[in-house]
């Protein structure tokens, strides 16, 4: 009997240490295990912290660059305003200018010019001259000397006579003929040659604005021709 009992306690002994080192296996493993996923999810959150930090980061730069984009855009818009208002201004000045140009001694000889450019411009025979009332006076002693200087340098023959009852308006208006110069008509009104000063001035502004570009701001002013 003590043998089968000292028996019994070596396998209850036996038993009780092998559930005790499978117990003991058990912690360790789970403890392993525990402290890899902990390492795991650690590791997974620091790199989605820093996913997240780097992508706040590029848009933080994108968002720099776009607001630098803008503000140079703004600054550029800001640039051409300002210039295009010089220029306008330049055009005004000079446009205001002209109104002072039949009080100068040299005006017969100016609207002599413009009729002699008007005659040889249009393909007509038979003209009618336009101004305004305050320059009747002078276009009607200038226009025999422009039919004589037109004669003389193409040859052509120009019967042009003084319309008195299409007066064009005194002061420069936009878009329409008017102030200082003349207008030449033919076919009764359906051919016009605006050579008034205000249109002629226009029109060199025009073709010259790149030069005057140029000029106020530099070449790099000008605008492209692409």
């Amino acid at each position: 009997m003590a043998q089968q009992k000292t028996q019994i306690d070596q396998m209850v002994n036996f038993i009780l240490q092998e559930a005790h080192e499978k117990a003991n296996e058990i912690r360790v493993k789970t403890e392993h295990d525990f402290n890899l996923e902990k390492q795991m999810m650690v590791h997974n959150a620091k790199q989605r912290i820093n996913s997240e930090y780097e992508q706040k980061e590029r848009d933080r730069e994108v968002q720099q660059r776009i607001a630098k984009s803008n503000q140079i855009t703004k600054s550029r818009v800001e640039k051409m305003e300002a210039r295009e208002v010089l220029v306008n201004d330049l055009m005004a000045t000079a446009m205001a200018q002209i109104n002072t140009i039949p009080s100068t001694p040299q005006y017969p000889s100016i609207v002599k010019d413009l009729l002699v450019q008007a005659f040889i411009k249009i393909e007509e025979s038979d003209l009618e001259v336009c101004c305004r009332a305050d320059d009747a006076a002078v276009i009607q002693q200038a226009i025999g000397k422009a039919v004589a200087e037109c004669k003389q340098k193409t040859g052509k023959v120009v019967n042009a006579s003084f319309n008195g009852s299409k007066v064009i308006p005194s002061q420069v208006t936009s878009g329409i003929p008017s102030g200082p110069g003349v207008v030449v008509i033919a076919q009764n009104g359906s051919i016009v040659c605006d050579n008034t000063l205000g249109a002629r001035l226009t029109l060199c502004f025009q073709e010259q604005t790149p030069v005057i570009r140029t000029k106020l701001f530099g070449a790099r002013g000008a605008p492209s021709s692409s």
